[in-house]
């Protein structure tokens, strides 16, 4: 083991890749809010280009890689390279096959409702038609980003989405100009366009590393090979309760374009012979999106890098019984992930309008959409700290192939999302922000209950006293962090806009401030309240080892 990269060095090596990706995403993000604003078009983009991302992170992401990092780990360390390289291929074509039938039939129903329609053009239909083939590639990608991360190459697959990024910068700036002319109607088919180009380069952009560690790709489907068996009867429980969140987020979809008013169709629908107002406007699901966009960047960086290099960690552990040490490194990359989840969403509640104005806050993008997406990240900000823990509680499960208790915690949590969602978006004060409140509130819950049932199961226990009040005192660090945000918000942003009001130099320092503010209390505050984890962070960035907290 000690020739292996420890998980933070290997965690820093992703994280960086991230960051640059991240950026770029940002940048994107940043042009396709210029472009469109939060409109129907927006809307409709958003809800077309999340249907391939929803199967990404459900079989790429998801189920797959949850299942076959375990398992690739385990036919490498007992039967040697070959049969591994035989376990990649063999896993790759039946995915193929897979996806390849799921895209055929969606295709196809696609078709059926356009003709039902009377074939009258629908945007969300015809983009989601067109960028439906991007899935497979995106989950080709994961697979084999996967197998990296298992071999210790952990930088191709992280970089790779920079690609799609930049494919996409192109299509907004390039493609769907040349495409729509000043129509963003039009526009938006090019930069569709876009997302199937940069699908097939991502697979070409991995391709050097795949070729350099061995592995040549070939056609070789086996779904009777025992090893693949195992696989697929793993993955049926992982595919139905995290395809039970990836629906949960697709619901959300449906649901906010449902419920959002069309100014060219009556204000009101029809139910059981009456009529009800829709509580959302144009532009709901484009904020929800936008504010989702924000807190997966600190989610990706600091945490979900972090989850990655974790698994093939724990599961070498979990496949040589060593469970103190496993115990151990799962203890100390969960505090580790509440604590910088904390950090992330004491920023985000105190300081999104800020971070939203100077990332999004030009051309059709206007200051009501900036209130109505910071409005929906603080909602996200509030569940911060348990959207990063539960990566690190997920991978934990995976490393010792239990799959079925995240399963049964996702179906209770489901539903519960759903109602609470329904509930809260009539009210005034938050409707697109309900579904950013409700996913936060099943998150702490989903948390709390996969934490009590891994603790009880873990031999000699995981969760201890000084876990739980270390636990406390980041919480007591993220109160005083946000109060330094708002306090000092009160009496810099006056001078700040006398000084260059509305200017790009002010919402620049704005934003400036409330980070460096924010980042300041929260480690002064951990430092004072005697927390491991700012040392940890320091110790690893000179020796790259993993210490209990």
């Amino acid at each position: 083991m000690s020739e292996r990269p420890t998980i933070l060095r290997s965690a820093k090596l992703i994280a960086i890749c991230t960051l640059l990706s991240r950026i770029t995403g940002l940048l994107r993000d940043m042009l396709l809010a210029h472009a469109f604003g939060q409109t129907r078009i927006a809307d409709a983009f958003n809800f077309a280009f999340q249907i391939p991302n929803i199967f990404r992170r459900l079989f790429g992401e998801g189920a797959l890689t949850a299942v076959f990092v375990p398992t690739f780990t385990r036919t490498l360390e007992k039967d040697g390279k070959p049969a591994a390289w035989m376990l990649l291929a063999r896993t790759a074509t039946l995915l193929t096959a897979t996806l390849t039938g799921i895209i055929v039939l969606i295709e196809a129903v696609l078709l059926v409702i356009w003709q039902l329609r009377g074939g009258n053009d629908s945007l969300v239909l015809s983009l989601t038609a067109l960028m439906l083939p991007f899935m497979l590639s995106i989950c080709l990608l994961a697979l084999y980003s996967s197998y990296l991360n298992c071999v210790d190459q952990f930088v191709p697959g992280a970089l790779a989405s920079i690609v799609l990024n930049v494919a996409m910068i192109a299509g907004i700036v390039w493609l769907g100009p040349m495409v729509g002319g000043q129509d963003p109607g039009k526009q938006v088919y090019g930069v569709a366009a876009s997302v199937l180009i940069a699908g097939v380069l991502q697979l070409v952009f991995v391709w050097p590393a795949l070729r350099s560690s061995g592995v040549r790709l070939r056609w070789d489907f086996q779904p009777r090979d025992p090893t693949v068996r195992k696989m697929i009867a793993m993955m049926t429980p992982i595919l139905v309760g995290q395809g039970a969140l990836m629906l949960s987020t697709y619901f959300d979809a449906q649901v906010c374009l449902l419920l959002t008013r069309d100014p060219k169709l009556p204000a009101g629908a029809g139910l059981f012979g009456g009529s009800i107002q829709h509580p959302l406007s144009a532009g709901a699901l484009t904020a929800l999106t936008n504010a989702q966009r924000l807190y997966q960047f600190p989610l990706g960086v600091l945490v979900i890098s972090l989850a990655t290099a974790a698994l093939p960690a724990f599961s070498r552990l979990a496949l040589q019984g060593d469970w103190k040490p496993w115990s151990q490194q799962v203890r100390t990359l969960l505090r580790l992930a509440v604590f910088e989840g904390l950090l992330a969403g004491a920023v985000m509640v105190a300081g999104a309008e800020p971070i939203v104005r100077l990332l999004f806050e030009y051309g059709r993008f206007d200051a009501v959409a900036t209130e109505r997406a910071s409005r929906v990240l603080v909602g996200y900000g509030a569940g911060m700290a348990a959207f990063c823990a539960s990566h690190i509680m997920l991978r934990a499960y995976y490393s010792f192939d239990d799959v079925r208790t995240p399963l049964r915690i996702s179906l209770v949590a489901l539903p519960i999302n759903f109602v609470l969602s329904l509930v809260l978006v009539w009210f005034e004060p938050l409707r697109e922000t309900a579904f950013a409140i409700s996913s936060a509130a099943t998150s702490v819950g989903s948390v709390v209950a996969g934490l009590w049932i891994l603790h009880r199961r873990t031999p000699g226990g995981l969760i201890d006293r000084e876990m739980l009040h270390a636990i406390l005192r980041m919480f007591v660090a993220a109160a005083l962090a946000a109060g330094a945000i708002w306090f000092g918000r009160a009496h810099w942003c006056g001078w700040m806009d006398a000084a260059a009001p509305g200017r790009i130099f002010s919402r620049g320092a704005d934003t400036a401030l409330t980070l460096c503010v924010g980042a300041a209390v929260y480690i002064a505050a951990s430092w004072a309240l005697r927390l491991g984890e700012p040392a940890m962070l320091l110790r690893s960035a000179g020796s790259g080892k993993v210490r209990s907290a």
